[in-house]
């Protein structure tokens, strides 16, 4: 068969969720093989077989298979000609990204078919068509997402638990012997909570210790103190303890007082991040349902407690943290989010400081507000500022310092030059061969013009024309790709670029803007203060990672230390104050 009519197949498959059949995969592929087969010159490349498992269809982000079948039709040369897979649902639940998905496809020369619904993009209809099966993919999700709503509320309405876990409580299956499920189990109709008493204690004892006028941070260390168990951390964070959020959330959870308040949020995927976030629905939509065995805290202590609340509320302010600073000026500091405690790994934050004084505090909350890390060292937001500034400022945003950067990438350049030209052989035969074939090529288009000035319009003549032209085109762009940098232009290019964006960031950090924060995040991901003791008195150690361009053509350690000390090339001075 001539080689022109094979048609080189890559393959797509997907199923959503554990509960589905892991052989899926494999059914999807062996559908898409048979189809292959009945077709002439069909050809799977084995390469390009790829599937995504236990991955929603509701969006694109997180399917690396998709991605890598989306990135690799996008060289040149194309590896493959047709993508098969076994229904449209397959590539997406989302009209929108289902849409896109073919057209990208399309874009790059491949043809998306889908064997069981007989759709093949490349026919006239195609688009309408998988607009339609798009549209029906969607609505499946969506009832679903309505049939598990309807269930959870039944349970809700029968004193059930909807979904998750709760601290305090273990969830215990009803089974219906008279169903069985996967494995010869009995079916699970239903899971009821029960209370479980040593959780439930400490419960009480929280409640009680609110009433009687502690802090949250109080209550946190204390109960680190002495190694109660608290709840299971959320995703991110390594270590298990008792934090002030934790104890807020007992502290207005209702299913301790007997009331189960359900459909207060709903979940929405961010169609940037394809992630799922909470949002909060209107009072009007939640249920509330009394369940007098899930009582813990009596309706007399809840009362008291949240009297006790209210009133530590009114005296630090409805807009102030627990520990009296804004909410609103924590948002605007340059460093925060980059400042990571050296004992615990915490992030630091604000931890005290008012506006008569004029300055904040930064600190280590697992410190301040939980009493499991040792590092009691504060230090003023407006000197740690300073300080790192003014040693970014001397140390690393210099014309020295763009010059070496400029410099490592010249180096660089030189070394890549200096490989193709040990291969210069290969690559001058390469270029040689391209332009033979260019210039027979053009001696054709030549020809066929010549025909078409003779002959006349002739719809035949033209086209071949036309393909002759993008054939040409094509070839010079493979023999450009050849050709060996300008290295002094290029070298020129990145020390205007190195130089400006030095002169801009200075000015930027001393602005102290949204934008200085986010630039800065592009270059430190983030800087770890260790505490020291020196002189009699406790400084911070400051040590990260710079990274020169986003590229990251280079790294430099950045260390800076107490200004006690005078100052050297190497360390930039910073002052903490306990």
């Amino acid at each position: 068969m001539d080689n022109a009519q094979i048609m080189r197949c890559a393959i797509y498959a997907r199923y959503s969720t554990n509960m589905q059949r892991a052989a899926s995969i494999e059914d999807q592929i062996r559908q898409c093989r048979v189809y292959a087969e009945q077709q002439d010159g069909y050809e799977i490349l084995e390469h390009y077989v790829r599937y995504d498992r236990a991955l929603t269809g509701a969006t694109t982000h997180g399917r690396d298979s998709l991605q890598f079948l989306l990135d690799a039709a996008k060289q040149d040369p194309r590896p493959f000609d047709v993508l098969l897979v076994d229904d449209t649902s397959r590539l997406a639940r989302n009209t929108e990204d289902s849409l896109r998905t073919v057209a990208i496809f399309k874009f790059y020369g491949v043809a998306v078919v889908s064997v069981s619904q007989g759709i093949d993009s490349r026919q006239k209809s195609a688009r309408q068509l998988l607009t339609l099966h798009a549209m029906i993919d969607e609505q499946y999700i969506v009832g679903v997402a309505d049939k598990v709503h309807r269930g959870q509320e039944g349970r809700v309405l029968q004193g059930l638990v909807a979904g998750g876990r709760c601290y305090g409580y273990r969830n215990v299956p009803i089974e219906d012997p008279t169903k069985i499920a996967k494995y010869g189990r009995p079916s699970v109709v239903g899971v009821r909570a029960e209370v479980e008493p040593e959780q439930a204690a400490v419960i009480t004892r929280i409640f009680e210790m609110c009433a009687d006028g502690m802090s949250l941070a109080q209550m946190a260390k204390k109960l680190n103190g002495e190694g109660v168990l608290s709840p299971q951390p959320p995703r991110g964070r390594k270590q298990r303890s008792w934090a002030t959020s934790s104890i807020r959330e007992i502290l207005h959870n209702e299913r301790y007082r007997g009331v189960l308040v359900w459909n207060r949020t709903k979940k929405e995927r961010n169609p940037e991040t394809g992630k799922k976030v909470s949002r909060p629905r209107p009072a009007s939509e939640w249920q509330r349902k009394e369940v007098p065995e899930w009582r813990i805290v009596s309706d007399e202590l809840w009362n008291r407690a949240h009297a006790s609340f209210a009133e530590r509320k009114r005296n630090f302010g409805a807009t102030t943290l627990a520990s009296g600073v804004s909410k609103a000026s924590t948002s605007k500091y340059l460093f925060s989010g980059l400042l990571v405690c050296g004992e615990c790994g915490s992030k630091l934050v604000i931890v005290s400081g008012d506006g008569k004084r004029g300055y904040k505090k930064y600190g280590c909350p697992s410190h301040r507000y939980r009493g499991t890390c040792s590092n009691g060292v504060y230090i003023r937001q407006d000197r740690l500022e300073e300080q790192l500034l003014h040693f970014i400022e001397s140390e690393i945003l210099t014309n020295e310092m763009a010059a070496y950067t400029v410099g490592l990438f010249e180096e660089e350049l030189n070394k890549r030059l200096e490989a193709m030209a040990a291969d210069s052989e290969s690559y001058a035969g390469a270029v040689q061969k391209l332009r033979a074939e260019r210039d027979e090529i053009r001696g054709e288009a030549e020809r066929i013009g010549k025909a078409i000035a003779a002959a006349g319009h002739s719809t035949t003549l033209l086209k071949m024309l036309a393909d002759a032209e993008e054939r040409v085109a094509s070839i010079e762009k493979r023999i450009e790709a050849h050709r060996p940098p300008d290295v002094k232009r290029a070298v020129a290019e990145v020390r205007d670029y190195a130089y400006k964006a030095v002169f801009d960031m200075k000015s930027l950090f001393r602005a102290v803007t949204q934008k200085a924060k986010v630039k800065l995040a592009q270059h430190i991901k983030e800087l770890v203060l260790t505490p020291k003791q020196r002189d009699g008195g406790w400084v911070y150690e400051v040590t990260g990672d710079w990274e020169l361009l986003p590229e990251k053509k280079c790294v430099i350690l950045m260390v800076a230390r107490d200004g006690i000390e005078p100052p050297t090339p190497a360390f930039s001075g910073l002052r903490s104050t306990s």
